[in-house]
C-alpha cells in the first residue's frame, strides 16, 4: 500500500502519532511518504522532541526523505539543523498526483 502521510498539527503528540504510524507501516513494507508543513518545523527545531529523533531514523526504515513545502521557511529550517537530520528532508516535488497514493492521512 502506498501511502501519504501529512504532519499538519504543531503539537507533539499528533507529529509523533503520524510518524510512529509511517515508521510501523514501513517496517510492514508499505511505501510512506512523510509530508511536514511548517506548523511542525518547531518541533524539528528541538533537539529531544520525539519528531526530530524520528525524522534522523527514516534511512533506517527505508523511507524516502520527508517533504517540506516548496517555501521560505523550507530553507530556513534546513539551513538551522543539523546536518543528519537536514539530509532526511527535501522539497516537494512541483507535481504531487494525489492518485498515486491509496490513501492520504492527515495529523
Amino acid at each position: 500500500m502506498k501511502l501519504l502521510i501529512q504532519l499538519l498539527t504543531p503539537t507533539e503528540m499528533a507529529s509523533y502519532e503520524g510518524c510512529a504510524l509511517a515508521l510501523t507501516l514501513a517496517t510492514f513494507g508499505h511505501e510512506v511518504q512523510l509530508y511536514l508543513d511548517a506548523p511542525v518545523f518547531g518541533l524539528l527545531m528541538q533537539p529531544a522532541s520525539r519528531l526530530h529523533g524520528m525524522i534522523q531514523s527514516l534511512e533506517l526504515y527505508d523511507m524516502p526523505a520527508a517533504w517540506l513545502p516548496d517555501d521560505v521557511f523550507s530553507g530556513w529550517i534546513t539551513g538551522m539543523l543539523p546536518i543528519d537530520l537536514a539530509s532526511q528532508l527535501t522539497l516537494i516535488p512541483e507535481v504531487v498526483n494525489a492518485s498515486d497514493f491509496e490513501q492520504i492521512l492527515r495529523f
